[in-house]
Formats: C-alpha cells, structure tokens, sequence
C-alpha cells in the first residue's frame, strides 16, 4: 500500500496601509496631492491607508508605488497559505 501526501503552497499578497501613509507623509504630501500625482483616487488612498480596501489591482498599487518612489514590495506583507491534499492508491 503507498500513500502520498501532496502539500501546496499558495502565496498572497497584502498591501499594508500604513505603509503606504507613512511613504505619503515622508513626502509631506496630503491624500489629495498624492491622488493628483497619481491618479488613484482620494477614496482609494483612504481606504487603503485605513486597510478598509480588501481588493486592490496590482495597477493600483503599482501606481502608486511609483509616484512615492518605493517599489511594490516595499507595500506588500506576504501571506502563506497551507492547502494538504492526501490520496491513497492501491488500499
């Protein structure tokens, strides 16, 4: 009898808000300059910097990347998610 054990990692990424409000902010810049110079909206910005935006196109967070003059993974917190699938051949 064999058993096999298949594990599967699967990665996400998370925008962390707070670092895109301290990027803002070391620029001296409000969410409206940084929405003008970006082109994102200021209620994007917002509900980003506040962590209230749950989905964000990669776009999005690349343009504004971008304009703070920070790469995307500067943004990001990677999160790891564990999926275990067990099949047996031949019981």
């Amino acid at each position: 009898m064999e058993c096999t054990i298949q594990v599967k990692h699967e990665q996400y990424l998370s925008i962390d808000g707070m670092r895109v409000k301290i990027a803002r902010v070391e620029k001296d810049w409000t969410i409206t300059k940084l929405a003008e110079m970006s082109g994102v909206t200021r209620k994007t910005i917002g509900e980003i910097e506040r962590g209230s935006k749950k989905r964000i196109r990669p776009s999005t967070i690349q343009q504004i990347a971008i304009t703070l003059d920070k790469q995307v993974e500067y943004f990001c917190t990677r999160i790891e998610k564990r999926i275990e699938g067990v099949g047996l051949d031949e019981l």
